[in-house]
């Protein structure tokens, strides 16, 4: 190509010619110009290095994890491969060593007690079929009650206790009912407790009219008009007959 239009070509493409005097493509700009465009670096993600070993240990039993762990100890001792890590090696092959050890001991003392429980049963059995023989033994001598309690024995109740008057029922409670125009009692109940009575009142001071008479220790009174004031007693019935009653409380109908 002539030089001239090699001149022709430059200027077409640049707007200037590349041996202009005095004219650089950089002119005015440094590396570190703020004026220049921001570089963003570019980060390349690379791919998760994932581990070639597969160590499932904790899916293996105790002498399961042994054995191969002991496979492993032998594999890498003396493989020329791995020397650098002989110090590592030993580190496992001493932990083990200990573990071998350590459940040698525990199978061991598991042994000793299972043989230890069997001699303790045994002679649990022992013991009461000897008690039994000489139970048998003290009734075939004497059937007096007192006689028979001088070796120690304890008897057999023939009647139940007899239970003492009824006490006053504790923590008596009114709550709102579930119902419009309710109140809901309730008391703990006591032992002998054959029925219990609920009596309801406009005044503390009564009279009191029985609404409810049975074995639950809880009950509801209701028909009352909604809002207004009411009081509450309840006794226990025993063999001996009502016991003291407790209250008066008073609650408002729902």
């Amino acid at each position: 190509m002539h030089p001239k239009e090699k001149e022709q070509t430059a200027i077409g493409i640049t707007g200037m010619k590349f041996d202009q005097p005095y004219v650089k493509f950089d002119q005015g700009l440094t590396m570190d110009s703020p004026s220049g465009p921001p570089v963003t670096p570019v980060i390349t993600k690379g791919r998760k290095v994932r581990n070639l070993i597969k160590l499932a240990l904790s899916h293996l039993t105790i002498p399961g994890l042994i054995v191969y762990l002991n496979k492993i100890v032998a594999k890498m001792k003396g493989n020329m491969v791995f020397t650098e890590l002989a110090a590592k090696t030993t580190a496992l092959e001493t932990a083990v060593t200990a573990l071998e050890t350590a459940n040698t001991n525990y199978n061991a003392a598991l042994t000793t007690a299972d043989q230890l429980m069997t001699v303790r049963d045994t002679a649990v059995i022992t013991a009461t079929t000897a008690a039994q023989a000489l139970a048998t033994g003290a009734e075939g001598i004497s059937k007096d009650p007192a006689t028979l309690e001088s070796g120690g024995w304890e008897l057999v109740s023939t009647h139940a206790s007899p239970v003492g008057p009824m006490m006053a029922p504790a923590n008596f409670c009114a709550t709102s009912g579930d119902n419009e125009g309710s109140v809901d009692l309730a008391c703990d109940t006591q032992k002998g407790v054959q029925a219990h009575i609920a009596e309801h009142s406009t005044s503390p001071e009564g009279p009191f009219t029985q609404f409810y008479v049975g074995r639950k220790s809880s009950c509801t009174k209701e028909g009352l008009p909604s809002g207004s004031a009411h009081w509450f007693r309840m006794c226990a019935v025993g063999a001996a007959g009502p016991g003291p009653y407790a209250g008066p409380i008073t609650k408002r109908a729902t």
